[in-house]
């Protein structure tokens, strides 16, 4: 018989065949940024990104700037004259690259960091006459951050508490002056037995705002406890600490 790596290669390359046999066929071009994020400061207000085409046909491609912000631990989206990117159209031959440049317009913050996102999406052509499948258009937001005229760290305050319907929050609250990055974390009461649970996806936690993780009690969250460890790692590293069930 297949040795067990083999045999699930096998069951993943017949999964991916029958969604290749039952999904319409999808048209979509290529391009790849660098670098992925981008840091501007009184001293450094500008930058340049380069987006190549991966492709061997040419590509439209659109650049929209945008002030990013979070609300009830959600990210908001605004248009913004603080930050402007150019071109704002271009048009990449087959395998050719594009120098975009972005550019602050107004004075940093004090104390604060200022956070961005830069949206480069790709302009799809119209469809052909006979084309039946689905046409997706690549989209990538990169970070813009723009550090404060007076710079200080990220300080994240964490806590867990459990809503009406027994579920599990865990909340990192910033109070520092510029962003964290949580890159993923684990969950469990200090004195349990079963596995702790995982949150692996990365969050970026801006200054003076919350990121809220919720964990259904329907079987996905800890048991009840009066305490609880925390165990994780953002862009300062990993982090261990106890949190007491709070109200």
């Amino acid at each position: 018989s297949r040795p067990p790596v083999e045999r699930r290669l096998a069951t993943l390359g017949l999964a991916a065949l029958a969604a290749a046999i039952w999904l319409p066929p999808a048209s979509a071009g290529t391009f790849t940024i660098s670098p992925l994020r981008v840091d501007l400061s009184q001293a450094t207000p500008a930058a340049a990104l380069t987006v190549r085409n991966e492709e061997n046909v040419e590509v439209v491609i659109q650049v929209e700037t945008l002030q990013w912000s979070q609300a009830d631990g959600q990210d908001v989206l605004e248009p913004t004259r603080d930050l402007v990117g150019s071109p704002l159209v271009f048009t990449l031959p087959p395998n050719g690259t594009q120098l975009v440049r972005v550019a602050l317009r107004r004075t940093p913050d004090e104390r604060r960091e200022l956070s961005y996102r830069m949206v480069v999406q790709e302009v799809p052509p119209p469809p052909s006459p006979d084309f039946t499948g689905l046409q997706v258009a690549l989209r990538m937001s990169l970070p813009v951050f723009v550090a404060a005229i007076t710079p200080s760290a990220p300080e994240l305050q964490w806590s867990v508490t459990r809503d009406a319907d027994g579920a599990l929050i865990v909340t990192a609250n910033n109070a520092g002056g510029s962003h964290a990055r949580v890159l993923g974390f684990s969950v469990a009461p200090v004195a349990a037995t079963t596995p702790a649970l995982e949150q692996p996806v990365a969050a970026y936690v801006l200054p003076g705002t919350a990121r809220h993780w919720r964990f259904d009690a329907d079987g996905a969250a800890p048991a009840a406890a009066a305490l609880y460890r925390l165990h994780g790692r953002t862009d300062a590293g990993e982090f261990t600490m106890e949190l007491p069930l709070g109200q």
